[in-house]
């Protein structure tokens, strides 16, 4: 019997987290394992309870205690919680033993499993103290085996006869023997198959040296790589062993993958033979699968590599079309996404090819899409067995690493072959232009040429150019070599620039000059440097001259444009003058008029009094009609000059100038809040007085309202004026801003039909428009634009 103390050490010195627990979850020890890992002290956790490291919320971890309530143990992988707050994968076995006295008490282990901490060196640590002590009660052997029970790797324990003291649940499992027929057995009788145990292990180094022996080695009844040790002690022999077969067949996937890269990083390898070299080192890593990889072009699937399969099975499915029931390969590319039959007898996908899987003895097929990084499909990487066969989760790993690694070497091979034909096709199309393509390496100053252009346009051949070191440079016109110098230099410094262009003279061949544009793209390093321009020279002599002869007509157009508007002047200029000199003879009509009907009045009849008022009505309306015309010709001669504009102030002084028509007529005026602008500031107070006078003028009978309104826009600023008077048809909102155009007879509204044209003329020469929107009967609003640049303004 072992003495409680080893017990006492092997709890305290046990590299898991250890734990006795009562019922309810309180603490009854926790060993220095535990303390680390999570953070708290002993006392803090006989304090705090289960809930302060375990998230008792955890599904997994509900199911577990349901699992130990009815198993009497359980293990689950749950959350932990640090004292910190930080959570963690946590891996817990928890056995409910007894006491001396009989109490109910549950056996926690705990691991960290975010940090895989090795196991060995933990039941290393257990061994060696509980084969240095012996056991003395019997509830404390129970506690040792259930810990050892709870690890998961093999572990047994034999007497220096090799006979079997111990074999954990682990060891069962792997060995597919129970320990109830093993105890006390010879362990090479019972495994002849482990013999090979003998060629490691060094038995004068185990027993008479006392030390430990490890080694690995592969286990082929059981198709195991395990890495296995053993500790001896006093009497026994503890054996421990772990299966690695995964963490081997990475290791050699590691070293595959190296290899597969770089055979297909180097120029003259075949895409053929590294795919199937790869193919095949996969197939020897797991004994019996059957690799390929097909090609997906125009929506067809193609054979690449198929190192295992006859030449009539990996070239039936040439040409087949993607899509849904293609097979596993086909119907892998549709979906884009892994496609597994383990049995293709009886599966639909490969109803139409069934035979052919028979005759070649295949019975399950899974594929994987091959898709590269714009998101289409290269190609498919299809495993075949000859039996019936669903993939375990070692091949599920291999296999996506396999096709992660395919996607990359395919794309890399892809590429380098879209590269080839954009080679290719540039050469063809350097041959096709009749521009001179070059590329210019700028750290050796050499240029290659390519296509005809050279020739064609300028005459030379690639050796004119190749036998001169100074070719090009030398037959730029020296009037334009130096800035042509410059800019490039200037360009080729600046590392924010990506292109180089510029137009000058180049010389040809038969001496005379061809004027041309040049432009290059600037290839540059990581630091910025030019160390490349790859660009292409275009004779422009012809449009050159085209611009010449265009800009000769521009000239001419501007002195024409000039000569009218010298003459629009004068029209202007005497359309004011005419005008006021008209005014003098019509008002002596007016006076001798009024003169001769006071002194006959007595001596004429209703009919000549009649004849004298159309006369002198007549005379009045023409006055207005000049009065008008002069308004219409101050527009164009006006001199005033452009300053800020408070439309705001300007407006007050408009409203005053109709104050008493708007008390007669009980009107109302709304100013909104106008913005501050620069014009003519005469011109704008007509345009206002006007587009108002014409809202107060046109109404239907009720009191007129008038809104104004403004705001500042991008490039210029906008007006309303929006009044509810009569409205105008849609047809005439052009007629209404040409000169002597009216809406109404005279008897109806007064007025010449010259003041909307005003407005238009006033806005045109503030570079904006103006514009009407109306219905009949429901009122008017006049819109204009005021430019904000001088720039646009046509004042005199």
């Amino acid at each position: 019997m072992i003495h409680p103390l080893v017990y006492e050490s092997f709890f305290e010195n046990s590299l898991n987290a250890l734990f006795i627990l009562k019922d309810d979850g309180t603490i009854v020890r926790a060993n220095r394992s535990a303390v680390e890992m999570f953070g708290y002290t002993e006392g803090e956790f006989k304090q705090l309870g289960r809930p302060a490291f375990i998230d008792t919320t955890d599904p997994e971890f509900i199911e577990m205690i349901a699992q130990r309530s009815a198993r009497g143990k359980g293990r689950a992988v749950i959350t932990g919680i640090r004292k910190n707050g930080e959570k963690f994968p946590l891996e817990i076995s928890s056995v409910v033993i007894k006491d001396e006295t009989g109490e109910e008490l549950t056996s926690v282990i705990a691991k960290d499993v975010s940090q895989q901490v090795g196991q060995e060196q933990k039941l290393k640590v257990l061994l060696d103290q509980s084969q240095k002590l012996h056991q003395k009660e019997e509830d404390s052997r129970m506690l040792l085996e259930s810990v050892l029970d709870s690890i998961t790797d093999g572990f047994f324990i034999v007497d220096r006869n090799w006979k079997i003291l111990f074999w954990n649940k682990a060891a069962e499992n792997i060995m597919r023997r129970k320990e109830a027929e093993l105890i006390g057995k010879d362990v090479w009788e019972e495994f002849p198959d482990l013999k090979v145990l003998q060629e490691h292990i060094d038995f004068k180094t185990l027993f008479e040296k006392n030390q430990s022996v490890r080694f690995r080695e592969y286990f082929p009844a059981y198709r195991i790589w395990a890495d296995v040790s053993a500790y001896p002690s006093e009497k026994n022999i503890s054996v421990y062993f772990k299966d690695v077969t995964e963490v081997k067949n990475l290791r050699t996937l590691e070293q595959l993958e190296r290899e597969v890269l770089e055979m297909n990083a180097r120029p003259d390898s075949d895409i053929g033979d590294t795919l199937n070299f790869y193919l095949r080192q996969l197939q020897e890593i797991h004994k019996g699968m059957i690799c390929s990889v097909q090609r997906i072009r125009n929506n067809k699937i193609y054979n690449w590599a198929a190192p295992s399969l006859s030449d009539r099975f990996a070239t039936m499915i040439d040409g087949c079309e993607v899509g849904e029931g293609a097979g596993s390969c086909g119907t892998s590319a549709f979906r884009r996404e892994k496609v597994i039959v383990v049995d293709i007898e009886n599966d639909p996908l490969w109803s139409q090819v069934k035979e052919a899987a028979a005759a070649e003895g295949v019975k399950a097929c899974w594929s994987f899409p091959l898709i590269d990084s714009r998101n289409e499909v290269m190609g498919t990487f299809a495993i075949y067995y000859k039996r019936i066969k669903a993939p375990t989760k070692e091949e599920e790993n291999t296999l996506e690493r396999a096709k992660n690694l395919l996607m990359i070497i395919l794309e890399n091979r892809l590429s380098m072959e879209a590269v080839q034909s954009s080679n290719q096709n540039y050469d063809m199309v350097a041959k096709a232009t009749n521009d001179a393509i070059w590329d210019w390496n700028v750290e050796t100053d050499h240029v290659n040429r390519t296509g005809n252009g050279l020739e064609v346009l300028f005459g030379y051949k690639f050796e004119d150019a190749e036998n001169e070191d100074n070719f090009w440079n030398a037959r730029i016109h020296p009037e334009d070599l130096p800035r042509f110098l410059k800019k490039q230099a200037d360009t080729i410094r600046d590392p924010s620039k990506l292109y180089w262009e510029d137009e000058y003279r180049f010389r040809k061949k038969d001496g005379t000059y061809a004027y041309v544009f040049d432009k290059g793209y600037i290839i540059r390093d990581k630091n910025g440097k030019a160390v490349r321009l790859i660009g292409a020279t275009r004779d422009i002599s012809e449009r050159k001259e085209s611009e010449a002869l265009l800009l000769e007509l521009n000239n001419r157009l501007k002195q024409r444009a000039d000569e009218l508007a010298a003459s629009n002047v004068e029209l202007e200029r005497f359309a004011y003058i005419a005008s006021h000199d008209m005014q003098e003879p019509l008002r002596m009509i007016t006076s001798f008029l009024q003169l001769f009907k006071k002194k006959y009045e007595d001596h004429i009849d209703e009919t000549a009094e009649q004849y004298i008022h159309f006369a002198v009505d007549g005379a009045d309306r023409m006055k207005k009609l000049i009065m008008d015309l002069l308004e219409y010709s101050r527009v164009g001669s006006n001199k005033g000059d452009i300053t800020e504009v408070d439309t705001n102030e300007l407006l007050k002084e408009v409203e005053n100038v109709f104050l008493t028509r708007i008390e007669e007529m009980k009107a109302t005026i709304v100013i909104g809040d106008l913005p501050v602008i620069r014009a003519n500031r005469t011109q704008m107070f007509q345009l206002f007085q006007n587009l108002i006078g014409n809202a107060l003028k046109y109404h239907t009978g009720e009191s007129p309202r008038v809104e104004v309104e403004g705001k500042e826009e991008a490039n210029h600023f906008t007006f309303s004026v929006r009044d509810n008077g009569i409205g105008i048809k849609p047809i005439f909102f052009e007629k209404i801003f040409v000169l002597f155009q009216r809406l109404h007879h005279k008897n109806e509204y007064s007025g010449t039909g010259i003041g909307l044209a005003i407005c238009k003329k006033i806005v045109d020469k503030h570079g904006g428009r103006i514009w009407v929107e109306s219905e009949p009967g429901k009122g008017s609003c006049f819109y204009f634009t005021i430019s904000k640049s001088v720039d646009d303004y046509r004042l005199p």
